[in-house]
């Protein structure tokens, strides 16, 4: 056989640093992919949801991870309830003193602290108050001529945060389309003479309502929607002074209602993302998104505990409730 000449092994030569050079892109791009960049999309499916469905829902730029549906669909009929009912485990032998009604109360765990809003004081004004469980002696923290709601505490008592719409125009009769901020009570200042009032968190010329905050204050979640369009809120989580907020959640978020983790690494909340509303879960870390009901039964205003095992929601047995209801 010949010998190839030198010409050849120029040829071979010139074919072969094009491929090598394909080659060698190709290898630093999948190192960098598999390296801390993050995908613009989403966050990588944890190993435990690895056979979900990942359907074709969006919130805050993330797909939705449906996981697999079991027989139990956590209903619990009227007889399984009433053993419950009848032991009567949070009746007290008296009323506290005191009238009006006292709705969106928010316990903190661990501790004894609660935070309530009520127009015990002034019919119709709701107001924001601090008491223990027995629900005796409440000790009023807001007085301003506006109505202030969704409280939420820290654990240690020491920060009550609320929305009020104190700084709108009073005579706005749109409670849907006021300008509503959030707000921060310093506990550990109120009653003193270095306190100035309650501390404006949020800026800006929108409704944000439905504050939760975590147990230590360092994270909260809340809605916010435009004046002209109050029926699409969007959902953002901040640091706990309001800072630095992004938006997880931005698609058929009507009624919901958010509740952050006391650990402050969940978010859950209600929404009709496919038709019918179910519970959502946000995990703050692995920047993902779950279903975690997909029933047509509808699902409400979920709460959750402090490490995220435990989660509470309202499920309405009826079914979805009509207009004249």
């Amino acid at each position: 056989m010949d010998e190839p000449t030198k010409e050849q092994n120029r040829d071979e030569l010139f074919w072969l640093f094009p491929v090598l050079l394909v080659v060698a892109i190709i290898a630093i791009t999948i190192f960098i992919n598999s390296g801390n960049f993050k995908s613009s999309t989403a966050a990588a499916i944890p190993a435990d949801l690895q056979g979900a469905e990942v359907a074709d829902l969006i919130q805050g730029g993330n797909p939705v991870i449906i996981p697999e549906i079991g027989e139990d669909d956590g209903i619990r009929t009227v007889d399984q309830l009433s053993q419950l009912l009848q032991e009567e485990l949070y009746q007290s032998e008296e009323e506290p003193v005191g009238e009006g009604t006292y709705e969106e109360s928010t316990v903190p765990g661990p501790g004894l602290t609660m935070v309530i809003h009520s127009d015990s004081a002034e019919e119709g004004n709701r107001d924001i108050y601090v008491l223990d469980e027995t629900g005796y002696e409440p000790i009023r923290l807001t007085t301003w001529d506006s109505s202030e709601s969704f409280p939420a505490i820290t654990s240690d008592g020491s920060r009550v945060y609320f929305v009020g719409d104190r700084d709108d125009d009073p005579n706005n009769p749109n409670p849907f389309a006021k300008n509503t901020e959030i707000y921060m009570i310093d506990m550990e200042l109120f009653g003193t003479d270095t306190y100035a009032g309650p501390v404006r968190l949020t800026y800006n010329n929108e409704t944000d309502y439905g504050v939760s905050v975590s147990a230590d204050g360092s994270r909260m979640v809340y809605m916010s929607a435009t004046k002209e369009n109050p029926d699409n809120p969007v959902m953002m989580l901040a640091d706990g002074d309001a800072n630095n907020g992004i938006i997880i959640a931005d698609t058929l978020l009507k009624n919901a209602v958010p509740k952050i983790s006391g650990d402050g690494n969940y978010v859950v909340y209600n929404c009709i993302l496919d038709g019918e509303y179910d519970i959502y879960l946000y995990d703050v870390r692995e920047e993902i998104t779950i279903n975690l009901t997909n029933s047509d039964i509808p699902e409400y205003f979920p709460t959750i505990n402090y490490d995220g095992s435990i989660i509470l929601y309202e499920k309405l047995l009826g079914g979805t409730p009509q207009a004249e209801d």
